[in-house]
């Protein structure tokens, strides 16, 4: 199913990790989800590939409650309701640019160093909160640090 000119929705639940441990749920999210995707896809991810002008590769979106705790995901993930989607491009930190001019709820430069994200979450949701992160690890752990 095609939610935008250049985003599907296979994309957007795509996951070796559900396939390999059989989670069918993640092929059929809810009527929520599916609204909450369309949403995502309209307001951020379509505006922000048209500005990029390529491609988007999306490497999570949404996330069935099984897949979400197989891949350590947080009880509270937006993954879990459709609002979240975890993207790389040619080069993440314009692509991180480009998306800070979209309407997001969330925004995380996701590890990586000061010049590159390894990956970019972005969610989208009523909240509108324009929360920007920046993820790394410190003393093993995942900290968040509000972005400077």
């Amino acid at each position: 199913m095609r939610l935008s000119k250049n985003f599907t929705l296979d994309e957007l639940i795509r996951s070796d990790t559900a396939k390999k441990k059989g989670y069918v749920e993640q092929y059929n999210p809810p009527k929520e989800a599916l609204d909450n995707l369309r949403r995502l896809v309209e307001n951020v991810l379509q505006p922000a590939r048209d500005r990029l002008g390529e491609s988007i590769t999306v490497t999570s979106g949404y996330r069935c409650d099984r897949l979400n705790k197989a891949l350590g995901g947080a009880a509270s993930s937006q993954h879990r309701l459709g609002q979240a989607a975890d993207l790389v491009a040619s080069s993440n930190a314009k692509l991180f640019e480009v998306l800070r001019s979209t309407p997001f709820d969330q925004l995380i430069w996701e590890f990586g160093d000061a010049d590159q994200p390894a990956w970019v979450h972005v969610s989208y949701s009523e909240r509108h909160r324009r929360q920007v992160l920046r993820a790394m690890k410190e003393g093993g752990k995942t900290v968040y640090r509000k972005w400077a």
